[in-house]
């Protein structure tokens, strides 16, 4: 029966659902979760890049940010993204934003990897929206906003941290300091991000070792998006 359980655990698709909230609501998010013994999250801190207090793409005013990702399995995946959506009244502005991305874990990797592959790849192709992190030195956040607002992108959420590369550690009093950095995370329909990913490389000159890297993901359900729809027009 083990044996089978783990079997069945390995062809299960699993989904990472991620909230972007603000303080109160994540304390909300995680009083619910514990009742439906959702376990194993983890929990970010951020700050908002959103200047219109309304209509705003992430519908979130506060600039605080709490984002919490937690696996969950596909088939439960708009079930669960429902429930939350009503529980924290996601479909209202400014109460947050909800999305579940395509994820393996490493039991799947191990015993089933072309399966596992061709599953990831057929999510990947249900997706009409996409992720976009933006990994830059400090002080930098601010740049990538503005060249992506310009294209039609409404706001985004910002991560503190530090990088590991050594080539481009400082040293202070003798020890050795890592530069910090800063992850802008935007989330965009897919027709719009070859355009924006173009202009943030040009123009952050990302061809240039430590100038920053990008990468985009696959969102395949969202839930509390707001003013969606480009102004902009190309050019």
């Amino acid at each position: 029966m083990d044996k089978q359980m783990e079997e069945q655990a390995v062809q299960q698709p699993f989904l990472l659902m991620t909230l972007i909230l603000s303080e109160h609501q994540c304390q909300k998010f995680v009083r619910i979760a514990k009742m439906k013994e959702m376990h194993d999250g983890i929990i970010l801190l951020g700050k908002g890049t959103v200047k219109s207090p309304t209509l705003n793409l992430f519908g979130i005013k506060s600039q605080k940010k709490e984002i919490v990702n937690i696996l969950i399995v596909k088939e439960k995946a708009i079930e669960t993204l429902d429930f939350f959506t009503k529980e924290l009244q996601l479909d209202e502005p400014g109460h947050g934003i909800i999305y579940t991305m395509p994820v393996t874990v490493a039991s799947q990797i191990i015993n089933n990897k072309q399966g596992t592959w061709n599953i990831v790849q057929g999510m990947e192709e249900e997706s009409m929206f996409k992720k976009l992190t933006v990994v830059v030195n400090r002080g930098m956040a601010n740049d990538v906003m503005d060249i992506a607002r310009k294209l039609g992108v409404k706001g985004g959420t910002i991560l503190h941290g530090r990088g590991t590369g050594s080539n481009f550690a400082t040293k202070l009093l003798g020890m050795e300091i890592e530069p910090e950095k800063e992850l802008v995370i935007i989330l965009m329909p897919s027709e719009l991000i070859d355009k924006v990913v173009d202009h943030l490389f040009q123009e952050l000159h990302m061809n240039l070792p430590g100038n920053g890297i990008l990468f985009v993901e696959p969102v395949l359900d969202v839930r509390g998006l707001f003013d969606m729809h480009c102004n902009n027009k190309d050019g």
